[in-house]
Order: C-alpha cells, then sequence, then structure tokens
C-alpha cells in the first residue's frame, strides 16, 4: 500500500488542488489527511467534497500540533492501519505534477534501495528548485548555542520595538536551496515540503519527523538523525512536484511584526531539538 499525508490548516483550496493532483495519477494508493485543528470551516468543505471517496481517510486534530506532530500522527495511522509500504509525507501546498508518480517511486526504490526520498521540488513563487538542501547547519555545541542566543535577541527586539527602528536583517541559513553536491556519505538534505519514506523506513521508525518541534528544520533534525542512523537519503530528479510555499503561515501570521515573531520562537524551540541529537552524537563518538 503507498499512502499519503497530507497536513492541512486553514487553506482549503491548496488542500483540493494537492488531492486532486494526486487523484489524477489514478494509482492505487490511500490519503491520509490531517486537519491541525483549523477551526474555519475548511475541513469541513473538503469533508463534503470528498465524503463518496472511500480513499481518501480524515483524522481531526483537537489542537494544532505543529508540523512534525500532525504529520506523525498521518504517517503512524498510515503505518499501523494501513499497513504502507510507502508513505509521502506531503505540505497541502504541493502539486503533483509527475505521470505514474507511485510507479516512478517504487522504480527508483528497486534500484537505490532509500530510507527517505525526496523529488525536485520546484517554487512556484520564484522557480527555484529547492531540492536537495544545502547541509550548513553547524553542529558544534558552541556554534548551536550561539544560533540559540541569536534568535532570542531578535524575538526580544521585536518584541520591544526595536527590530522596526533598526531594520536588522537576518541571513536564514535554514532556508531551502538549491545543491547538488553530495555529502561525504553520498546522502542529501531534502525538503521537508515532501518526503517519500520507504518500506526500509517504514519498518524500523515509529515517526516520520522526530518530535519536539512546532515548525521550522524539520528537515535539518531528520537529515542528522538519519545520518546516526546510517539511513540513505535520496533526491529523485525525476520526479517532480510544485511548491506554493508557506500559504498556511501567511493566513496563520497575517502581520509582519507576527510572523516573524513566530519565526523566532520556534526557531529557538526547533534549534534545541536540533541540539539534542548533534550533541548526542558527539558525545557517542568521543
Amino acid at each position: 500500500m503507498f499512502c499519503y499525508v497530507i497536513l492541512h490548516y486553514l487553506t482549503a483550496k491548496d488542500t483540493i488542488n494537492c488531492v486532486e493532483s494526486i487523484l489524477k495519477q489514478n494509482e492505487e494508493c490511500k490519503i491520509i489527511m490531517v486537519d491541525n485543528a483549523s477551526n474555519n470551516g475548511s475541513i469541513e468543505q473538503i469533508e463534503e467534497r470528498y465524503k463518496k471517496n472511500t480513499s481518501i481517510i480524515i483524522i481531526k486534530n483537537e489542537k494544532n500540533l505543529g508540523f512534525a506532530a500532525g504529520n506523525n500522527i498521518g504517517y503512524i495511522y498510515a503505518r499501523t492501519e494501513c499497513k504502507a509500504d510507502f508513505i509521502a509525507v506531503s505540505n497541502n501546498d504541493i502539486v503533483i505534477d509527475t505521470p505514474n508518480f507511485i510507479k516512478s517511486v517504487r522504480s527508483a526504490y528497486s534500484k537505490e534501495q532509500f530510507h527517505v526520498a525526496g523529488p525536485d521540488i520546484v517554487s512556484m513563487i520564484d522557480n527555484q528548485h529547492q531540492n536537495p538542501m544545502i547541509d550548513s547547519l553547524a553542529t558544534s555545541e558552541k556554534a548551536i548555542r550561539r544560533l540559540i542566543r541569536r534568535y532570542k535577541f531578535l524575538l526580544f527586539i521585536s518584541k520591544t520595538g526595536l527590530y522596526d527602528i533598526i531594520k536588522r536583517k537576518t541571513n536564514d541559513s535554514f532556508k531551502g536551496k538549491s545543491n547538488n553536491k553530495l555529502n561525504n556519505n553520498g546522502h542529501k538534505q531534502l525538503h521537508g515540503a515532501f518526503m517519500i519514506f520507504s518500506p526500509l523506513y517504514v519498518k524500523e521508525e515509529e515517526y516520520a519527523f522526530r518530535p519536539g518541534t512546532f515548525l521550522y528544520m524539520e528537515e535539518s533534525i531528520l537529515y542528522r538523525y538519519c545520518q546516526n542512523k546510517g539511513y540513505t537519503m535520496k533526491y529523485i530528479p525525476e520526479l517532480l512536484v510544485y511548491h506554493k510555499e508557506d500559504s498556511s503561515t501567511n493566513v496563520l501570521c497575517g502581520a509582519t511584526k507576527k510572523k516573524r515573531e513566530f519565526v523566532f520562537k520556534n526557531m529557538i524551540r526547533s534549534l534545541k531539538v536540533y541540539a539534542s541529537i548533534s550533541w548526542h552524537d558527539n558525545k557517542e563518538s568521543e
């Protein structure tokens, strides 16, 4: 069984476009849709549209669990209830544009035997290719602590009104950039907007993403985790999807000040999870 997990939040149009791009493939699959407590009528609209489609299962979270935990709800259901061998975890603002997508995934797996794979993700904002990402995040305890302090400072000056006065701008080293260079192990860091977890991963792992974050850096954390476990991450350029980018976050946050503070707050949280994985590794290797 091949399962898609789609995390829905607020924007019905995007989710419907995503689902329709899957259905038009006309391939046997299940679609597990997880609503992250939208509470704006959007999931009810989707529910009504697909009420006769038995291949679509809708799970409604009582509260917004964030990206990692929300997706994990769908992943766990696909793994335990649907007995899926492949699980593709997708943002709701993704549109698949590859004929016979599932067949292509299975073909790539038979050749590569990957644990996690990512397609060519093309931004609909600037046409940039978001996969694979650059592994540019520091792993030393000192460097990570410095980054945490930096985001705490940015959050402080934003809350006090100083951010707008001094027009401080950050160079976000965690934003996806196109990069075709392999790391030393031949693995690639993949963008979190669309990931495919193979039977090798699904058999061993209870979660798709590491718990503890709300939003941001999930792919960096997963990448480091896979390195630790010896799991293979592969970029498959033959698979093409389009990414609208940040539609749910924009609806949620609205104002620039609110959005940047949302980013700063959750970057701090995610960095702490990333640090726990990196420091644990460093200690074990000593």
